[in-house]
């Protein structure tokens, strides 16, 4: 074969390898148009739930009331958080509204005919165990990154007739340190602001409405899974209850160690209390496709300051008198729940 042969021959072959390589780049890319590509994740939801249900041996409220002290106390919270607004580049940065009920009960009530009821006289409620109903529904906005504020109307019901129905409004501040750290070690300190509108006391022998008091507190929490990866917090919620003296006590009498007519002493303070707090998340258990499941457990110490709500312990029957009234409660806790 001469050169031109030879040469020729490279040309075509060249030519050919070319044609060839482009028609499989190009169905290559035919191809890749037309198959079929993944859908885009989901946004995320601007709607969540929460479920939490707490077995506990007392029940005694933030306030310092002890409701009840023997038997088994079952509390059920739950509700929906609604995200109307975000925007981490402004001074407010969400907004969101929250409704949901609080549910207690009682193993040692047993109500065949509830008790008389309050409210009507002569009407007879069959409830079982079911001690108490709570409603609320809450507005909250984080402002400036670190600060988070709201307010909430709650309800207080008493299925059973034990008092009238209570309505209050609970503003409240707390600040974010985790958000401005990123620390596992956070503080979280607060304040909140208890104000009863009407309805019963809330410590059974105060003001009936028109009434406050204000709880002062921390909620200092280490988070394990930023230190050893275990999914597991640690906090120890505490805080204290101050206010005028007739929050407490409207001028009962009964705090003394023989007679029903003694006063009680007035103090601006309702109770101290400080506890341990455990939770771990559970998505080792249960996919997160069923929710964000969590297991918790602890304690809780109260120290009741203020001798009117020793004295409440005698109307509410955790106490016989006023000298057997309970100034150190302990409350030891454990359930379980859910977010999504």
């Amino acid at each position: 074969m001469d050169s031109r042969k030879f040469a020729a021959a490279c040309v075509g072959a060249a030519l050919s390898l070319a044609v060839t390589s482009f028609g499989s780049i190009a169905l290559a890319a035919d191809m890749t148009a037309w198959k079929p590509q993944p859908p885009p994740p989901p946004p995320p939801l601007d709607i969540h739930g929460f479920f939490d249900v707490t077995f506990a041996n007392d029940y005694i409220t933030p306030r310092g009331l002890l409701v009840t002290n023997t038997g088994l106390t079952t509390q059920i919270v739950n509700g929906l958080t609604f995200d109307l607004y975000k925007n981490q580049n402004g001074l407010i940065n969400s907004f969101s509204i929250t409704v949901g009920t609080f549910n207690d009960l009682w193993s040692q009530q047993n109500s065949v005919t509830g008790g008389a009821n309050a409210v009507t006289p002569g009407r007879f409620d069959a409830v079982g165990s079911w001690n108490e109903f709570d409603w609320w529904v809450s507005a909250d906005w984080t402002i400036g990154k670190y600060w988070k504020t709201g307010v909430t109307y709650i309800t207080f019901l008493s299925p059973p007739g034990a008092f009238r129905q209570e309505r209050n409004v609970e503003p409240y501040i707390r600040f974010d340190d985790g958000a401005l750290t990123g620390w596992a070690f956070t503080i979280n300190a607060y304040a909140k602001l208890f104000y009863a509108i009407s309805g019963d006391s809330t410590v059974v022998v105060g003001n009936q409405g028109n009434t406050y008091d204000v709880e002062i507190g921390m909620v200092p929490t280490v988070d394990l899974k930023k230190i050893t990866g275990t999914p597991l917090t640690i906090a120890a919620p505490t805080w204290v209850t101050v206010g005028p003296s007739s929050y407490w006590n409207r001028g009962v009498t009964g705090c003394g160690a023989t007679t029903t007519i003694e006063p009680c002493s007035l103090s601006n303070a309702g109770v101290f209390t400080t506890g341990l707090a455990l939770k771990e998340t559970l998505d080792w258990l249960v996919p997160t496709r069923w929710g964000n499941w969590y297991g918790k457990g602890g304690f809780q110490y109260y120290y009741i300051i203020n001798d009117s709500l020793l004295l409440a312990q005698t109307f509410t029957g955790t106490a016989s008198s006023y000298p057997n009234a309970h100034r150190d409660v302990w409350v030891g806790y454990a359930g379980l729940g859910f977010t999504f």
